[in-house]
């Protein structure tokens, strides 16, 4: 049985896969293993160390929703990519290929249905993605996070699975983390995470409103590759650009989370019950995502808009202040996501081979 996983470009689409190839590996299956990520192949590289996964990577062109000069020489893009992608899968001998959104899933999975493959798309967010909608007509089945999305499917060959998340994740350690992080028990723990790929505005917010919050609790921030910042604040604050073995570890010391809306990260805060910050990326399929969330009392929602270091330091002092808020945020939250997703994914994968 040889598996093609296809994604890359944000952390976001490469992480469900990652889980799916766990629940496969935990079957003890004949089963080989190829990711097609981007040329860049970040984070995609840095997620799948320690994982049995080959890497392989194409060219391929960014989609946009909006008009941009780019739009035309990343056609061509695409076209490489999808000759790249015909002649990886039939060197590969894949008998399925498996995409979770990402750019560069579309040639890959055009050129496994044109190879005659088995094709496995998942959607994660509430608003179908682009990707996804390129793809779907090609899909021998498809998988969604959320009950409602299965309108935008054809019911025929649809699931509502929930979202994958990492059995790592599942095996943090709070009390590991106090020593690995150098962290102390007796101040609350803030994790931002600013995205595989990071998130410069938010970056900056938080940096700005450094100095008040370390005042009264220590600061695990994620500023995503490349996207170190220069801080005057030492004391009570540490900055990674990312966190891959001991992210499990950091999520279960964390009394509270500050991240964008990309559902792959809110799939653990849900999993792990973690009351959240969210701070959804103006105009993206994240502020739907967020608006379901905070529909749900499931965490607290801030616009990119309304967003000031004043404000998210008045929140989390309200916060961590008020325990029984703090207690409902995380028993709302984990009650969003099916904590058996990627298993059902796994099964429906050998189920069609």
């Amino acid at each position: 049985m040889n598996i093609i996983f296809t994604g890359g470009g944000t952390a976001g689409s490469v992480i469900p896969l990652l889980s799916i190839y766990s629940e496969i590996r935990n079957k003890e299956l004949d089963a080989s293993f190829l990711f097609i990520g981007t040329v860049k192949s970040e984070p995609e590289v840095s997620l799948l160390r320690g994982y049995s996964i080959k890497y392989t990577s194409i060219y391929c062109g960014k989609l946009r929703r909006y008009f941009d000069f780019k739009n035309v020489s990343d056609i061509f893009l695409t076209i490489i990519g999808f000759s790249q992608s015909l002649y990886k899968i039939y060197k590969f001998k894949a008998d399925v290929v498996v995409g979770a959104g990402g750019y560069v899933s579309v040639p890959v999975i055009w050129a496994g249905w044109i190879l005659r493959k088995k094709i496995i798309i998942h959607q994660q967010d509430i608003r179908p993605s682009l990707s996804n909608i390129l793809t779907k007509n090609m899909a021998d089945r498809i998988t969604v996070t959320f009950e409602r999305s299965l309108r935008d499917y054809p019911s025929v060959k649809t699931v509502w699975t929930g979202n994958p998340v990492r059995s790592d994740i599942m095996q943090g350690d709070k009390e590991r983390a106090y020593q690995t992080l150098k962290l102390k028990k007796s101040l609350p723990v803030i994790l931002v995470v600013g995205g595989g790929t990071g998130a410069t505005s938010l970056n900056l917010i938080v940096n700005q409103a450094l100095p008040e919050i370390t005042k009264f609790s220590q600061v695990i921030h994620l500023t995503g590759k490349g996207k170190r910042i220069n801080s005057t604040v030492s004391g009570n604050y540490q900055q990674h650009e990312f966190l891959n073995e001991e992210m499990g570890d950091a999520l279960a010391v964390a009394d509270i989370v500050i991240s964008r809306a990309g559902l792959s990260a809110i799939t653990e805060f849900s999993i792990l019950s973690k009351p959240a910050i969210l701070i959804p990326l103006p105009k993206s399929h994240q502020e739907l995502n967020a608006e379901y969330y905070g529909d749900k009392k499931a965490a607290v929602i801030i616009k990119q808009k309304d967003l000031s270091p004043k404000i998210l330091v008045s929140k989390l002092r309200d916060m961590l202040n008020d325990k029984q808020a703090l207690s409902l945020l995380s028993s709302n939250i984990s009650g969003i996501m099916k904590p058996d997703a990627a298993k059902k994914i796994a099964d429906e994968i050998i189920n069609l081979i």
